[in-house]
Parts: C-alpha cells; structure tokens; sequence
C-alpha cells in the first residue's frame, strides 16, 4: 500500500466540505417554503464554502513549502476518505421534516468533527486549549441549527420531496 501523502489528505477534505455544501444546499431547496430554515441552511453551506476556501489557501501553503508529498497518519487518511465517501442523497432520502433535517445536520456535524478536526486538533494543542477550541468550533458549526426552534415546530414543517425541488428549479 502506498504511503499516505499531504496532497492526497487535502484533496479528500476538500471534496468532504464540498458534499457537506452540497447536503445544505439541498436543504435550502427542502425548505425553501419555510424562510427561517432556509436561511439556517444557506448559513451552514456558507460555512462549508468557506472551509473549502480555508483547505484550498492550506494545499496553496502546503505546495509552496514543497510538502505536497509529505506523509502523513494513514488513520488520518483513512478517516478523510470515509467522510469523503459520506452520501447527501442518502440522508436527503430519508428526510420528511424539518427536525428529520435538524437531526440530520447533527450528525453530519458530529460525524466531520470526530472524524478530523479532533484528530487534528490532538495532535496540535496541549489539554486545556484544545478541549476549550475543540468544544467553541463544534458548537460554532451548530450555533445556526439553534434558529431552528423547538422541536415541535420542526415536526411541523414538512419537507419538499426530491421530485417538487426538481420541478421548482426548472
């Protein structure tokens, strides 16, 4: 097997943020009918845009430092490529109202948070700090989702199908 490089770390991260784009954005058409959620969801695909950004000026760095190649922890590697392979389809299919997409969100925010930026952040910070900058960006990444009310109200708001986005955007 061959060693775990930079490059190809950067590359998977990247492609992850822009999936996890796209997720919001689908959620933006689901709850277009509903401005609050829409707005939520356009916020938190900002944010992944932004990281997209971040990770593109982070391989611009890493490639004029000439340490594109360098190797890096497969682990690492191996957790990237599993969030890389992460599917919106598959939580948008499963998604029937506004708290099925709040959830959803959740998890797609634990699942990007326990799967790098922990890591990352073990390997970088002593105890105290990283436990204060690991829990200020988890609940920075759901600060937004806060917008979404009481979990009644999300039961209330019905989610556009697939089918009616599509006719929607045509």
């Amino acid at each position: 097997m061959p060693e775990a490089r930079m490059s190809q770390l950067l590359d998977l991260l990247m492609q992850s943020e822009r999936t996890t784009e796209r997720f919001y954005m689908g959620l933006v058409e689901m709850f277009l009918h509903e401005p609050t959620a829409a707005a939520v969801w356009w916020e938190m695909a900002a944010e992944e845009a932004l990281h997209v950004w971040l990770l593109e000026k982070a391989r611009e760095a890493v490639a004029a430092a000439g340490h594109l190649d360098a190797p890096v922890d497969p682990a690492l590697l191996e957790e990237a490529q599993r969030l890389a392979a992460f599917s919106p389809e598959k939580l948008w299919a499963r998604i029937q109202n506004l708290e099925d997409a709040y959830q959803a969100a959740h998890e797609v925010e634990g699942m990007e948070f326990d799967a790098l930026l922990e890591p990352i952040l073990l390997d970088i910070f002593p105890g105290d700090i990283r436990n204060r900058l690991a829990r200020s960006q988890l609940d920075r990444h759901q600060d937004p989702l806060k917008q979404l009310r009481t979990k009644e109200w999300r039961l209330s708001v019905e989610a556009r199908r697939p089918e009616e986005v599509t006719i929607a955007l045509r």
